[in-house]
C-alpha cells in the first residue's frame, strides 16, 4: 500500500519512539501485566471454587459473585480499556504480535503463582512461539516503507 493513500502515515514518519509510540507502549505493557494477572486470578478463583458442573446454571451465577472471579474479570476490563488506548497509538501489526508475549508471562506466571508443572515440549513450543514474535518485531521494512 503507498503511504499517500494512508492518512495515518503522515503522522508516523518522524521517530519511531515519539511520544504517541511511547505511550501506546505504556499502554500495551500495561495491558499485557494486566491481562496475565487476570488469568492467574481467574485460575486460582476456579481452582478455589472447584469449577462448577456444566449445565448447572444456578452454581455459575453463583461462581460470578466470588470476589476473585469479580476480580479477574475486573483486571480483564480494565486490560481492554488499555488495548483500546494502545490500538489508538500504534499499528495494529505491531501491538497484535507484541501482545503474544502473553504466552510467554502466563507460562511463567502459572507455574510460579500457581504451582503448575512444566514440560519440555511445552517449553520447546513457548521458545518457537518467542523466537516467531522477536522476529516479526525486527522487521523494519513496515516501518522502513513509512518513512518513504
Amino acid at each position: 500500500m503507498n503511504n499517500s493513500d494512508n492518512p495515518s502515515a503522515a503522522t508516523s514518519n518522524s521517530s519511531w519512539m515519539t511520544g504517541g509510540k511511547m505511550l501506546g507502549m505504556i499502554y500495551l505493557l500495561l495491558n499485557l501485566i494486566i491481562s496475565v494477572a487476570a488469568q492467574v486470578v481467574l485460575r486460582a478463583a476456579m481452582e478455589q471454587l472447584g469449577g462448577f458442573e456444566p449445565g448447572n446454571a444456578v452454581g455459575y451465577f453463583i461462581s460470578m459473585l466470588n470476589p476473585m472471579v469479580i476480580g479477574g474479570l475486573l483486571l480483564y476490563g480494565s486490560g481492554t480499556i488499555l488495548w483500546l488506548l494502545c490500538l489508538t497509538k500504534l499499528d495494529l501489526s505491531f501491538a497484535y504480535p507484541a501482545a503474544t508475549l502473553q504466552y510467554f508471562l502466563v507460562f511463567w506466571s502459572s507455574w510460579y503463582f500457581l504451582g503448575e508443572s512444566i514440560s519440555w515440549m511445552r517449553i520447546g513450543a513457548l521458545c518457537v512461539i518467542t523466537v516467531g514474535v522477536i522476529i516479526m518485531s525486527l522487521d523494519k521494512e513496515s516501518s522502513d516503507n513509512d518513512a518513504s
